[in-house]
């Protein structure tokens, strides 16, 4: 008996939902299983199987490129296997900084390109590359278009890494076919992050965002209009005089190179 065409659309449409790249709005079961621990229980709180997702593309769009992702992203640097790639960041990373947050540094590589075709290129030839356990890209002066982003992210679901690209905060008004997309805004005593896309969840408007406490030390190198409002909300508490001086301190950038 041949089938009928009802039939046969019916089993189209099952084969074509059924694909892994075809997002059924809440539907969970076809979302990436695979999850990296961020360690913080906030973040694993918020995001879907409990850390950030691998195999895929995850945004961070921020406010001036102000170290604020080697904290949020400490734990899996320092947990993780493979290597850990940062392609064109834009300070080099301070090693013993690195060093005393437990990171190894044999496993750090730093890739500097100067210009998009050559950063799309390594970006999606990294991605696909199975000793690549964490790639870390920064998107400073070019812009993407959708189908540049789309190659960044099908590279992304081909490797088994976590891909994360750091972008302006302008980026989150262009549409990305990132699975996970998070703002983030350096405050005076924290890091506020936002989720405001997220692959499986009809993302809803966040009343609250994540608060991520920063170590002291970082407290007394923050940006100096930072560091000027954490003084005047010093002499606005109780029991303070009105006037407050702070010493600013200085540091310096050395290349990232292991000393024997």
């Amino acid at each position: 008996m041949n089938p009928t065409p009802t039939d046969n659309n019916d089993t189209a449409l099952e084969q074509l939902l059924n694909r892994t790249d075809i997002w059924r709005g809440d539907s969970r079961p076809f979302l990436p299983k695979i999850a990296l621990d961020s360690g913080y229980a906030d973040i694993n709180t918020s995001l879907v199987n409990n850390g950030w997702p691998t195999r895929s593309l995850v945004e961070v769009c921020q406010k001036g490129f102000q170290q604020q992702e080697l904290i949020l992203f400490a734990p899996v640097l320092k947990a993780g296997t493979g290597y850990i790639v940062l392609l064109n960041p834009p300070t080099l990373p301070f090693c013993q900084a690195l060093i005393q947050a437990g990171i190894n540094l044999e496993r750090v590589i730093v890739v500097q390109v100067g210009n998009k075709a050559d950063f799309l290129a390594s970006f999606v030839e990294l991605a696909r590359t199975e000793s690549c356990g964490l790639l870390l890209a920064w998107q400073q002066h070019q812009t993407f278009s959708y189908t540049e982003l789309r190659k960044c992210s099908l590279a992304a679901n081909e490797g088994a890494a976590l891909c994360v690209l750091f972008r302006p905060d302008s980026a989150q008004l262009q549409s990305s076919p990132a699975v996970l997309r998070i703002s983030t805004e350096i405050r005076p005593t924290d890091i506020q992050i936002r989720i405001f896309k997220q692959k499986g969840v009809l993302q809803q408007h966040q009343s609250e965002p994540i608060k991520l406490a920063l170590p002291k030390a970082w407290q007394s190198v923050l940006p100096y209009h930072l560091l000027a409002q954490t003084l005047l909300d010093q002499t606005l508490l109780p029991g303070h005089s009105g006037t407050a001086t702070a010493k600013r301190n200085s540091a310096t950038v050395m290349p990232t190179k292991k000393r024997k």
